[in-house]
């Protein structure tokens, strides 16, 4: 069986889109894929992720841009990437050589108010569902950055939050509570009916900023049978900007597997400084990623994390427990 190495989080669809509108074709195969097949990655979590400006009005239309370039961009690549449903054919996908895509959505604002959308989207394609990013949606309140930046009251899940959950769950669709407040997350733990999973997620207890989550927050991903994926933005490893290193992000992975088990751990690196159609490129040194690429993601993470456990737990760790929730989500 072709081993499947998974990396939960990466926001490459901002790169597809923009360099398609600017004339390119296949980015995903000229930008990316060098870096990605170093790194082995046959496993891969595109996000549909809707920057400020285009909401509230064109947050519908920028995630069917998204979606469309996607599939533009696939098509020209077809020996290269695969759109996948289900986990099935994900490991057809990689067998064959290629990478398999899975759309999830980084934040439901594309769907407004309407649970109508859920569907739609569905259709298309997307198969994971964060409710929130780091803001208020109609869904209900992200985890802030910082405290100054968070409402003065937050709320949980809306009724529509609710109605997302549980619309997401009976399609078959995977629920990820990274970027979602602490009330929202108890609100999807006790809505849960199957493995939820946080893609891109560190433990608070070893670096206290809200994106990060509780020891009992991760105690509750893991008793549904669901995985924390491995975020490599440097503020989440560590306060101290000198602490700030691959060695305290495994200290991260080490710290959810000796409490929880190493099943509920993977990758969720959220890689966003090979991403060049981002924003913040200019961020200072010690708020960037520890990988500037998944090749440094390989020879900083991943060979370590062969180097430090067994081949069964390294296998689990680099896919195989992700896999596990789309088996059994989506089957």
């Amino acid at each position: 069986m072709k081993e499947i190495i998974l990396d939960a989080h990466f926001d490459v669809l901002l790169d597809v889109l923009h360099f398609r509108k600017k004339g390119e074709s296949k980015v995903l195969e000229t930008r990316h894929l060098p870096a990605l097949r170093t790194a082995g990655i046959n496993v891969l979590v595109c996000s549909i992720f809707i920057s400020d400006r285009f909401l509230p009005e064109m947050a519908l239309r920028n995630a069917l841009d998204q979606i469309s370039a996607l599939k533009e961009d696939i098509a020209e690549s077809p020996d290269h990437f695969e759109l996948c449903l289900n986990a099935s054919r994900a490991r057809a996908a990689a067998a064959e050589g290629k990478i398999a895509i899975f759309l999830s959505f980084e934040g439901v604002e594309p769907l407004g108010d309407d649970i109508l959308l859920l569907r739609t989207f569905y259709d298309l394609g997307v198969r994971l569902v964060g409710l929130t990013w780091s803001r208020r949606n109609a869904a209900g309140d992200g985890s802030y950055f910082s405290a100054e930046n968070a409402p003065k009251t937050e709320g949980g899940l809306t009724k529509f939050g609710r109605d997302v959950v549980r619309g997401a769950q009976a399609l078959g669709m995977v629920i990820d509570v990274s970027h979602l407040n602490d009330t929202g997350f108890w609100e999807v733990a006790n809505l849960a009916e199957g493995p939820f999973i946080a893609s891109h997620s560190n433990c608070r207890a070893l670096c206290g900023v809200p994106r990060n989550l509780t020891d009992d927050q991760i105690r509750a991903i893991a008793k549904s049978g669901g995985v924390v994926g491995m975020n490599c933005y440097a503020p989440f490893s560590a306060g101290a900007p000198e602490d700030r290193t691959p060695d305290k992000l495994l200290e991260h992975l080490a710290y959810i597997g000796n409490m929880v088990g190493f099943e509920h751990v993977g990758l969720g690196l959220d890689i966003c400084d090979c991403v060049q159609s981002i924003e913040s490129m200019d961020a200072a040194a010690d708020e960037k990623d520890l990988f500037a690429d998944h090749t440094e993601a390989l020879e900083k993470f991943i060979i370590p994390i062969r180097a430090n456990f067994s081949p069964k737990t390294s296998a689990n760790l680099l896919g195989e427990n992700f896999m596990r929730v789309l088996e059994k989500v989506l089957g």
